[in-house]
């Protein structure tokens, strides 16, 4: 079996991102569970800059995010086609408890055919109320699972019996041949447009992917003195890593190496006389990286 990427909603570099619409102030920890498992399968089959801020960013773009709640149904398909990827429902009717069901046997088929599998789950181990998880194999009877909420043992391997009746919906991953065969993904491409959905989500910007006045004046001041641990930092390395500046984690820190990107990218592609490791709210080297 090959497993994605695995992906927490916990993870403190994007945890505490807003992930709402007008009138509730959740969070991709508090209910970006979607967003997370859409992260786990996109990152490793379209592209390893894909990660829940990245999809969290596109859900609340078009519209995918369920007031009150997490994101609504037609969310893993829809953003599954806008990257390539197949993701297909099996059900509409909720089958939460119906272990007679004959949509267990075709997830199940999926799943042993070596696809991936995107459950909502409904009350019981995994959750209280609804929560997206990604199950990716099933050898002996057990079913082998990402769950963006969790690293315990017992939710990321269950009895397919337990799992299968809690689930309450399904949507088949369709994993290419070459991944089912082994290849591991460690690039991609990484959007100008996803690059700046991030930078929007992480500044309060306006969600549209399209870099204006407002994205550049929302932006802010990022070096190793100053904001070197803002949300900003992490699209920011990603982008310089993609432009091949970056050689360092993707931890949300702006340390050494980010610097070192910072006057690389000054130097070599702005034409700094002198480079000053800061990418300065407002300015050239922002505008630069936004496409403006």
């Amino acid at each position: 079996m090959i497993k994605p990427a695995d992906y927490k909603q916990t993870d403190g570099k994007w945890g505490n991102l807003k992930y709402a619409v007008q009138g509730e102030a959740s969070t991709i920890k508090s209910a970006g569970c979607g967003p997370t498992a859409m992260a786990d399968v996109l990152s490793a089959i379209e592209s390893t800059y894909t990660d829940p801020v990245t999809c969290a960013a596109w859900a609340l773009q078009h519209g995918y995010k369920a007031k009150g709640g997490g994101s609504y149904y037609t969310y893993p398909a829809a953003q599954g086609a806008e990257y390539g990827v197949t993701v297909r429902r099996l059900n509409v009717a909720n089958i939460y408890g119906s272990a007679g069901s004959g949509v267990h046997a075709e997830a199940l088929a999926a799943l042993q055919a070596g696809n991936w599998l995107i459950a909502c789950m409904g009350k019981g181990l995994w959750t209280s109320a609804g929560h997206y998880i990604v199950a990716y194999g099933y050898k002996g009877g057990m079913v082998y699972i990402n769950d963006p909420a969790s690293s315990s043992a017992a939710r990321a391997c269950s009895k397919w019996e337990l799992f299968r009746a809690q689930v309450k919906y399904y949507w088949v991953v369709e994993v290419p041949e070459n991944i089912k065969a082994g290849y591991i993904n460690t690039s991609g491409d990484y959007r100008l447009q996803d690059f700046v959905r991030e930078v929007q989500m992480c500044t309060g910007a306006k969600i549209d992917g399209k870099a204006g006045t407002e994205t550049l004046s929302k932006s802010v001041t990022v070096s190793r003195g100053k904001n070197s641990r803002h949300h900003v930092v992490l699209p920011l390395q990603k982008r310089l890593r993609y432009h091949g500046f970056y050689e360092g984690g993707l931890d949300g820190i702006a340390g050494p190496q980010f610097e070192s990107a910072v006057n690389r990218y000054q130097t070599q592609v702005l034409g700094y006389g002198k480079a000053d490791g800061e990418v300065t709210a407002g300015r050239t080297m922002w505008r630069s990286l936004l496409g403006l």
